[in-house]
């Protein structure tokens, strides 16, 4: 039997059998793969990736600003003012008034403003304790004093900047002012040169009314000059940054640097140190800077060289067309103030906050949102997806971070800041998604010729 298949093997075949032979032909279509990623789902992984390290750059990169600054010194403000407020209305209540209900109303509420106002101060004063402990440990080696040096530097010339163009803006705002009363004057002039006019008991023609004014003009001008220009802003720059010369020192020895003492002072919690420290210097400032502003723009109680022009415009013109000159008048006015307020309240407590340290702990924000992106772009799966993550995300993210500093630096208030930064992100990533567009574009322009020649060769 064995013999008969041997022999009809060797009839019929010229080799052995071989089991699932019958499948040799669809042997080379079976084999192990991963499944196939489509554009769509690295799309999808690239957003979501993306998203995950925008967030986490902007939640931690401002967190750390928050927890850097601490609570807005503005709103800190406007609570001691409500409390003052307060204070002087349960002052002058009567004795038969003091058990009212309005006067029951004044008290609770002068207690919430006073535990409110000693809440933030304490807030504010650990800000304060946190630049300082921050900068004594950059003055520890001298690479890292330098760089502290340098960004408060940077900080501060932003600042001041700010403050000399917000007195250039109200110059040129007083330039357009005295081009529309220029026209008025044309017009007095054409029509009323002669009219006989009189003003609080002195009787002069219109044309001769206008030589006043000019005279007032001028003065005015040279007002403007003399105390807001360049040179009369940087002299009081350098008075106030002497006035802050050895406030870090201050505030130590009146905190850490005798705690065993000063632990026990209930003013180092409810008071907000650096303030009060520079309460009489502040005060000087906004004194000085003030009665320049009223010399040139006057308050209720005195004139200044503009309200005596306007008062005698106000005789010469109609109206109509006095109002012109009015709305001119305040809008000038306005910048000034705008200017005056910048210079004696947001820019002394920027120098003030810088001179303790601030600009290196807010600059760790930017840091912050650095190291969040460079972290978040490692998992990206290949080159191609982390540039095009960075530039729809990563820098998106940080461009919002960097606005919100160097808008805080430029004294721009805090709400303001947010929702400019805000912009600046959503801005850069409409940016960075044209570039990538474009990018992968020519990404693909460069494969198609390659593709078509290894086709050809195959």
């Amino acid at each position: 039997m064995i013999n008969q298949v041997s022999a009809n093997y060797n009839t019929y075949n010229t080799e052995m059998p071989r089991s699932f032979s019958d499948f040799s032909a669809l042997r080379g279509n079976y084999y192990f793969s991963a499944p196939v990623q489509t554009d769509e789902d690295k799309k999808h992984r690239s957003a979501k990736l993306g998203a995950t390290i925008a967030t986490s750059a902007i939640v931690l990169g401002f967190g750390v600003l928050a927890l850097m600054k601490g609570l807005p010194k503005g709103f800190t403000r406007k609570i001691e003012n409500l409390r003052t407020v307060l204070e002087e209305k349960v002052a002058k209540l009567s004795d038969e008034a003091k058990s009212s209900r309005m006067a029951g109303f004044y008290k609770y509420s002068l207690n919430k403003a006073e535990k409110a106002s000693e809440y933030l101060n304490s807030v504010n004063n650990a800000s304060t304790f946190k630049d300082i402990l921050f900068g004594r440990l950059m003055r520890k080696t001298k690479p890292t004093r330098k760089i502290a040096e340098k960004i408060t530097a940077v900080f501060e010339r932003f600042s001041r900047k700010t403050v000399v163009g917000g007195y250039n803006n109200a110059y040129n705002r007083f330039n357009r002012m005295y081009e529309v009363f220029g026209a008025a004057d044309n017009k007095i002039i054409l029509e009323n040169a002669d009219k006989v006019v009189t003003i609080n008991g002195k009787t002069l023609t219109a044309k001769e009314w206008l030589k006043v004014i000019s005279g007032k003009k001028l003065d005015m001008s040279q007002a403007f000059n003399s105390y807001f220009g360049k040179d009369a802003v940087n002299m009081r720059y350098q008075t106030t940054k002497k006035s802050m010369s050895g406030l870090e020192k201050k505030v130590w020895e009146l905190s850490f640097g005798d705690v065993k003492n000063n632990y026990k002072n209930k003013e180092i919690y409810d008071t907000f140190l650096p303030e009060a420290i520079l309460e009489g210097s502040k005060s000087s400032l906004k004194k000085q800077v003030n009665w320049y502003r009223d010399i040139i723009a006057g308050n209720s109680d005195k004139p200044g060289h503009l309200d005596e022009i306007m008062e005698i415009y106000r005789h010469l013109l109609p109206p109509a067309e006095f109002q012109k000159l009015q709305r001119a008048s305040d809008s000038a006015v306005k910048k000034l103030d705008r200017a005056v307020l910048l210079e004696t309240d947001k820019f002394f407590d920027k120098l003030r906050d810088l001179e303790l340290g601030s600009a290196p702990t807010d600059f760790l924000s930017m840091v912050t949102g650095l190291v969040t992106v460079g972290a978040g772009l490692t998992k990206a799966e290949d080159n191609d997806e982390r540039i095009s993550v960075s530039l729809k995300y990563g820098i998106p993210a940080l461009s919002a971070i960097a606005t919100s500093l160097y808008l805080g630096a430029t004294l721009v208030s805090g709400g303001s800041a947010l929702v400019l930064s805000t912009i600046s992100g959503l801005l850069m990533n409409k940016v960075g998604t044209k570039v990538d567009e474009y990018r992968q574009k020519q990404l693909l322009a460069k494969q198609s010729p390659q593709t078509e020649s290894t086709a050809k060769a195959v």
